[in-house]
């Protein structure tokens, strides 16, 4: 579906209709908050996420990573944004994108998943990153049932909702 072009006809209330071929190509759900900008002759729909390039809340996670020495993964709803296990950008699998739709929180749960094509094991603690558009992606820090990482996880959370709320 490479250069597909749509004619729309905009309606009184200054709307269009994004057509399904395209919400399903992009991935692009009821409630989802797209950025609108324009120059002279174009208008640019995005999909919308505070926490990409935000390089405050990679700092911050980053200081969490030295400082604890934990082995760290931070997503938007598609993609690894940060991470010192996994590739940069690495797509998502199904499982983690539904447990990041859901708002999962999961403490302390022995399983495995795909981060584009590395395959992670081991035990991970998985918080939601919620502002008041809606859930914005997720924090997952690895480590056993018997270290701080979820408290870790659970604090990293709290600190990137904080900043993006306040931003």
């Amino acid at each position: 579906m490479n250069n597909v072009n749509f004619i729309k006809n905009i309606d009184n209330l200054g709307r269009i209709v994004i057509p399904m071929d395209i919400r399903r190509k992009l991935q692009i759900s009821t409630g989802d908050v797209l950025s609108i900008t324009c120059n002279d002759k174009n208008i640019m729909l995005t999909k919308y996420s505070s926490l990409v390039n935000n390089q405050k809340i990679v700092e911050i996670v980053k200081s969490v990573v030295e400082v604890f020495n934990v082995k760290l993964i931070l997503t938007n709803k598609e993609c690894v944004l940060y991470s010192n296990i996994v590739n940069f950008g690495a797509k998502l699998d199904n499982n983690i994108k539904q447990l990041i739709k859901n708002g999962s929180n999961i403490n302390s749960l022995n399983s495995f998943a795909y981060f584009g094509d590395k395959k992670v094991e081991g035990i991970y603690n998985m918080l939601p990153i919620i502002t008041n558009e809606g859930i914005e992606g997720s924090i997952i820090v690895f480590g056993n049932q018997n270290d701080v990482s979820y408290s870790l996880c659970l604090m990293l959370s709290k600190l990137i909702m904080l900043e993006l709320n306040i931003t």
